[in-house]
């Protein structure tokens, strides 16, 4: 019989219970090596998974934790980008490389590793490990070799990726010329590559020809019963649009024209359990829980003679390409693979793995070390990306986890690549619109701090306010500039009145006091909300929390007059003990939030390393303890009064 619930009766009680993996990998989506990093990839893809790999090193300490990433690069943009630069593959991307990673170092990423997946360091270990993917999923029956038509530049004598191949988007109601190859970013609409008009390539300008060519592809209707148990009880625990998304996508799934529909509705209540909706084209979508259903549901409209359409175009996916600039096929597939790469997307769903072997490498592990955190069923994996990527890293990604098991009939065991947890992003907007170079409205990272001159923490801390987790979001610059203003003002003011009280009033020694009670109330509370909404990647209301509770010293400031002598001693040693006791608990909470700036808060505090903890939480500063001198912490804002 279970226990009664009971509530934890204090912060030592509240983090003996908080939910701890043995080891924690965390990553984001990989941004090309063709040009500097924007607002958009700090906002998803770089500082949120950042604020969870400090957050998971206090959590189950740092030598547990894996924070990994490093450029996509064997994208088709990024050689098309070489090509208009006038510079080879090589030399192009590490110029691009070395700007990134300038760029992530200035903004405090901490990353045990941010390579690439053609760097030197990294290439010979992502070689391996993606064709060692390919064998097992081909041993496995996921891959099968198809022959289809590609466009090929007569030119230069290669096929073309898609996004090498440019032209009018075949919509009759769209104007965009420079469309995709299958599909237009502008009208949203996607089409079969021979229904492009006026098609051109990217690398040459020649006009391309259709020419047929062989390429591995996979099914990923053969796990789908897998995936949809993997998420099915992930439902309750991941951002509903990512579930939503996917389960739409995974369910299998068959549609009929709707002039059938009087005999479907005859039939309905004897079909497998399944649900029904409308869809463009006039359409009837009928969706199932499991494949079984699905096939007796399509057998029985076969008896009614009712013609359907399998939808299930989603589960099929070309994963090589013919490019030089790539991880090769293993030529003992087929022979008709050789000289043939992988497809970019699988290629970068690999590369955390590989990311992560080079790291633990770097730091002197052995060769088998990796497994530890991505294949014991009590380690974690927290990949964040934006919307656009949740189909390649839930389905294709999971499809591929479960393509390389001894048996990918069923969930993972032990010893095999654990599935993986999915933090998706909506858009950033800037100043409510789409970011554009042609609007002025596109901003690089380094434009913020270079020629604006803003400090890197003010940057993260404002992404981590927009809720960019919940709804799109808009980097507004005046909203950005009031948020510094707090963090100027009422932020400063909770971080320096107490160390100015305890040098002028108190030999620069904590007093002993005792700790207020409203202060461990407050305290519980929002350890509470801290830990839980950390581990979901949650910041919006949290910080707002946050900031309230920080508003507690400059509350106890005005209250008990720690600064003025003539106030009661007794109330300003207890004053003063208290607000050090919340100062050093709003240290650890920002910490991964602003790791700058709480860093200098932590040196002002003459507090050890170690402090970045949670279970340091609630364990305050002891009386006695020698204070250090005030530094800067947020940088102040012109025209802002502070008291």
């Amino acid at each position: 019989m279970n226990k009664p619930f009971t509530p934890p009766q204090n912060v030592k009680e509240v983090l003996e219970r908080v939910n701890r993996p043995k080891t924690a990998v965390v990553t984001g989506g990989m941004p090309y090596a063709n040009g500097p990093l924007h607002l958009g990839h700090l906002a998803g893809a770089i500082v949120p998974p950042d604020i969870m790999a400090r957050y998971m090193r206090m959590l189950i300490g740092k030598d547990n934790v894996l924070f990994v990433s490093g450029n996509d690069d064997h994208g088709s943009t990024s050689e098309a980008s070489a090509v208009k630069a006038g510079k080879g593959v090589r030399e192009f991307i590490d110029e691009i490389h070395a700007k990134q990673l300038e760029t992530v170092t200035r903004y405090g990423i901490s990353y045990d590793i941010f390579s690439g997946t053609s760097q030197p360091d990294c290439y010979p270990t992502h070689a391996e490990t993606s064709q060692e993917f390919m064998r097992k999923m081909w041993k496995n029956g996921l891959l099968e070799k198809k022959t289809t038509n590609q466009w090929y530049d007569p030119k230069i004598n290669r096929f073309l990726q898609d996004r090498n191949v440019t032209g009018k988007c075949p919509n009759p109601n769209c104007t965009n010329e420079s469309a995709y190859s299958d599909n237009c970013e502008v009208c949203g609409m996607e089409y079969d590559p021979s229904q492009l008009l006026n098609p051109r390539s990217a690398l040459s300008g020649a006009t391309p020809e259709l020419k047929p060519t062989a390429h591995l592809w996979m099914d990923m209707t053969k796990v789908q019963d897998q995936l949809v148990e993997w998420l099915k009880s992930k439902q309750n625990k991941w951002r509903k649009g990512v579930i939503n998304q996917v389960m739409d996508t995974v369910l299998p799934a068959f549609q009929f024209d709707n002039v059938h529909e009087p005999i479907y509705k005859e039939m309905k209540a004897n079909l497998p359990k399944h649900k029904s909706r409308y869809a463009p084209g006039k359409k009837v979508v009928v969706q199932f829980e499991n494949k079984e259903d699905f096939i007796n549901g399509m057998n029985m409209m076969s008896v009614q003679e009712i013609p359907v359409e399998v939808m299930d175009g989603w589960a099929h996916r070309s994963i090589t390409r013919d490019v030089v600039w790539g991880i090769p096929v293993p030529e003992e597939i087929d022979p008709e693979m050789k000289g043939k790469t992988l497809y970019v997307w699988p290629d970068s769903l690999i590369a955390p793995i590989s990311f992560s072997k080079v790291a633990l490498k770097n730091k002197g592990k052995g060769p088998d070390e990796w497994k530890r955190f991505w294949t014991e069923s009590d380690s974690r994996v927290f990949q964040f990306l934006g919307q656009d990527n949740v189909y390649f890293y839930v389905l294709m990604q999971g499809a591929m986890w479960f393509g390389t098991q001894a048996d990918p009939n069923r969930q993972p065991v032990p010893g095999e690549y654990q599935l993986t947890d999915i933090f998706s992003v909506f858009h950033l907007m800037v100043d409510g619109e789409k970011m554009s170079k042609s609007r002025g409205n596109f901003y690089s990272a380094d434009q913020l701090t270079n020629e604006m001159g803003f400090d890197p923490d003010q940057v993260r801390y404002f992404l981590s306010t927009l809720g960019i987790a919940e709804k799109p979001s808009n980097f507004e610059f005046e909203t950005f500039k009031e948020r510094n203003k707090f963090l100027a003002g009422p932020m400063n003011a909770a971080i320096e009145k107490p160390i100015s009280a305890v040098h002028s009033r108190f030999d620069g020694k904590v007093p002993d006091g005792k700790l207020l009670e409203k202060a461990e109330k407050e305290t519980m509370k929002i350890v509470q909300l801290y830990l839980k909404n950390m581990e979901k990647g949650e910041h919006l209301t949290l910080l707002g929390q946050i900031e309230n509770y920080a508003r507690l010293i400059n509350s106890f400031f005005v209250q008990y007059k720690p600064h003025d002598d003539r106030a009661d001693l007794e109330g300003r040693k207890d004053g003063l003990y208290t607000s050090f006791y919340i100062l050093k608990n709003l240290m650890i909470m920002l910490y991964p939030f602003a790791p700058q700036t709480m860093e200098r808060v932590r040196q002002s505090l003459n507090l050890p390393e170690t402090v970045w903890s949670v279970d340091e939480l609630g364990t305050g500063i002891p009386a006695g303890h020698v204070i250090g001198q005030k530094g800067s912490y947020f940088p102040g804002v012109e025209g802002l009064e502070v008291d």
